[in-house]
């Protein structure tokens, strides 16, 4: 049950959020939004200690997803929040590149068709996006191309970790495009009704999936070295 409870207090904040944002409540939606992030942080550190620089790597994109919380609820930060989650994203890029392997990448051919498929997701979205830009279209332009990369190198760790972390992690990043995908062109293209609900639920099952998956990545590592110890008992 105790392991449990950061999962039950996270899809409460879940549910008050989405709640806050059907009723129109901003500020209960102010007040719980800077706390998604805190919680997965702090379920992050709880369940791991951080002991990894994988671990640290995703502490801190999290860090910077909460900066962009924040700034996104302010007027006129648009960029600022924009800078911070190009951030995060770039520290996940850095993360899920320290677990993979170019070898056990040769013999997984689909990562050329996530490539493709990543590619040219990007330019036409960017091409619906484009006639709308002005100052933001250089920095719009590099978050697409990061957020992209982060999506494909979610995949590229498949051999490196278990199943289950690598779905949870692919399906996070896969979740973090789509949410900055109705995010952007609500803001730049056309209203979407219940875009807030739709960016949020997809961004909170985003950082959730990316957390749980770092967890159970860390369970890859103890599972490895209890077989280890094992076999060692079994030489002797």
């Amino acid at each position: 049950m105790k392991k449990a409870i950061p999962h039950i207090v996270y899809f409460l904040l879940f549910a008050v959020h989405l709640y806050s944002i059907a009723e129109d409540l901003s500020t209960l939606r102010m007040l719980n939004k800077p706390l998604i992030c805190v919680i997965l942080i702090a379920y992050l550190w709880s369940a791991t200690g951080l002991k990894t620089t994988f671990q640290k790597l995703i502490a801190a994109g999290l860090f910077f997803g909460w900066l962009g919380d924040i700034f996104l609820m302010l007027p006129n930060k648009f960029l600022f929040g924009l800078a911070a989650f190009l951030i995060g994203h770039i520290l996940y890029v850095i993360a899920f590149i320290r677990q993979t392997s170019a070898f056990a990448l040769s013999r997984d051919k689909l990562y050329i068709l996530v490539a493709g498929f990543l590619a040219v997701y990007s330019y036409y979205f960017y091409t619906i996006l484009a006639p709308s830009l002005g100052v933001e279209k250089y920095p719009v332009i590099a978050y697409i191309i990061v957020i992209a990369l982060m999506g494909f190198f979610s995949y590229t760790r498949k051999q490196q970790t278990n199943t289950s972390s690598f779905l949870l992690i692919f399906l996070g990043a896969l979740l973090f495009i789509i949410s900055d995908s109705i995010l952007a062109a609500n803001k730049f293209v056309a209203y979407i009704a219940n875009s807030g609900l739709m960016i949020m639920c997809t961004y909170m099952l985003a950082q959730y999936a990316i957390t749980l998956g770092s967890v159970l990545d860390n369970q890859k590592d103890k599972q490895t070295s209890s077989t280890n110890a094992r076999r060692n008992i079994s030489h002797r």
